[in-house]
């Protein structure tokens, strides 16, 4: 199945709580092999309702855009700028399995890149991934980000202390 041309991205809303439910409980085991798992009441309805009320304060305060990818209505991610304050924030993406390897993450990170210098007017964008994380370090460095620094035993992941790349992109008219 291709996703990526069939892409739709929208402002998280407490009427997503379940779906947002249902696919980071589907995703659960994918994610937690790549990224640091999530608290164990985040899967509950009112974990995650408590997560889209937290979401949405932040966004309200210009401090988060917590995004829903979605194909023809399926949700299949999410994409977030997070921190954001002054002239930088930090990205970060969530894809399903099944959608990996089409497109979606990279298309996710334009997205934000675009959302970031046209709607807050930032200058520099920030992901910090695992250094195990190879796909994830394609996607950034196909979007012209540059790893500038390790942190070393930075994550948890799978049980087990993980390095980190910290990957940093300039904004310019380009994107």
């Amino acid at each position: 199945m291709r996703y990526a041309k069939d892409l739709t991205f929208s402002l998280l809303t407490p009427e997503d709580a379940v779906d947002l439910l249902a696919f980071e409980t589907a995703e659960r085991a994918w994610f937690e092999q790549h990224i640091e798992a999530r608290y164990r009441h985040f899967y509950t309805p009112q974990g995650v309702s408590q997560h889209i009320v937290e979401c949405l304060s932040l966004n309200a305060q210009r401090r988060m855009s917590p995004l829903l990818i979605r194909n023809r209505g399926m949700l299949i991610g999410r994409a977030n700028l997070r921190d954001i304050d002054e002239n930088q924030a930090k990205v970060g993406y969530r894809i399903a399995k099944s959608a990996c390897g089409q497109g979606v993450a990279y298309r996710a990170l334009k997205h934000l890149m675009k959302e970031a210098r046209g709607v807050y007017g930032l200058t520099t964008l920030t992901a910090i991934v695992s250094v195990e994380n190879d796909a994830s370090q394609h996607v950034l460095q196909k979007a012209s980000f540059d790893a500038m620094d390790i942190l070393p035993a930075h994550s948890r992941v799978a049980d087990k202390r993980v390095d980190c790349l910290v990957y940093q992109c300039v904004l310019n008219a380009i994107c």
